[in-house]
């Protein structure tokens, strides 16, 4: 099957002034017009969604997959999407691959037979270029193929920022607990990344207790106990994520410790639980808000035919909170 690409190549254009005329956005001659038809005809190049480019008119509508709905950090991702989609005249078709067993390219399947205008996937499985096509995509946070722009946080500067939390409140004897998956294309794993250096570089031995997380999902109640029981000396943990964080520090003060005086603990993406735990729990800060809208105004340039940056990647903060320093919220950068 051909491509827009193809079309573009054959009619001596760029993709973007394709995508113009396909969508009948600002000005294209007629002699481009028919040049542009006349290489469609010729790779027997049928556009997306057939009855949609046909009328040179959009769905308003935009589909969205993510794995998890229950998770504060996926809950936050969707209201900040919908909340952009709103404002902009669009509407969000969701879907949640948690549990189901279906792949990327089933659900990219199911959109388009939606007649979705672009798709937002933050699933941790890859989608297929040649199901793709000329479907408008915004890859959110996780690594799909190399044409398909990318929102991202500075996940090794996460690593960082929470290893440096722990070495300046004095942990000795620091350790990571954190989620891994089947599938590696997980920007979240610099997260591993940036916590060995800063540890390496400060003179101590970098533990971790990986945690299986196509086997525990959501109930981190029994790694949280074999990490401490493996690690008893342990003075500091960084947690992947505050889900992670909250189970971690519940098995700390059933253990009898004190937080932060014993165990200080950090947790990343800054939610809602850092605010409901306990104790107030220190975090990496992801600006999700701005990560949302990037997202959606990259996948409505794509639709409309404009220039869009493919690779986008947002700076981490720290907020301090009782859990390493204090009852105070402080935000370093």
């Amino acid at each position: 099957m051909s491509t827009i690409k193809e079309v573009a190549e054959r009619a001596g254009v760029s993709v973007t002034t394709v995508s113009r005329t396909l969508n009948n956005r600002g000005y294209i001659s007629q002699s481009m017009r028919e040049r542009i038809q006349r290489a469609m005809d010729e790779l027997n190049y049928q556009p997306n969604e057939i009855a949609r480019s046909l009328s040179f008119q959009h769905t308003r509508m935009i589909g969205v997959l993510v794995p998890d709905s229950v998770n504060p950090f996926f809950s936050e991702v969707i209201d900040y999407l919908a909340r952009n989609l709103t404002v902009r005249g669009y509407k969000m078709l969701l879907y949640v691959a948690s549990g189901t067993g279906d792949t990327a390219p089933d659900y990219v399947a199911m959109l388009r037979s939606n007649q979705v205008d672009g798709i937002i996937v933050a699933l941790r499985s890859q989608l297929i270029e040649s199901e793709i096509r000329d479907l408008p995509v915004v890859s959110f946070e996780t690594l799909q193929t190399g044409r398909i722009p990318t929102v991202l946080c500075d996940n090794l500067q996460g690593g960082r920022l929470a290893a440096q939390e722990l070495l300046d409140t004095g942990c000795i004897h620091p350790l990571m607990v954190g989620g891994r998956h089947a599938t590696q294309n997980i920007p979240a794993f610099e997260r591993f990344n940036g916590y060995r250096e800063a540890i390496a570089a400060a003179g101590l031995e970098p533990r971790v207790h990986e945690i299986n997380e196509d086997e525990w999902e959501r109930d981190y109640r029994i790694p949280a106990h074999q990490a401490l029981e493996h690690y008893p000396d342990t003075d500091g943990i960084f947690c992947t994520s505050d889900v992670i964080a909250s189970y971690v520090m519940q098995e700390v003060l059933r253990l009898g410790k004190r937080v932060p005086e014993d165990v200080r603990i950090v947790g990343f993406n800054d939610v809602q639980l850092p605010y409901l735990s306990a104790i107030p729990m220190t975090s990496v800060h992801q600006p999700l808000d701005r990560m949302c809208a990037t997202a959606v105004d990259c996948l409505l340039a794509q639709i409309n035919g404009e220039e869009y940056h493919s690779d986008l990647l947002f700076p981490v903060e720290l907020t301090r909170r009782a859990s390493t320093r204090g009852y105070h919220d402080e935000v370093l950068p």
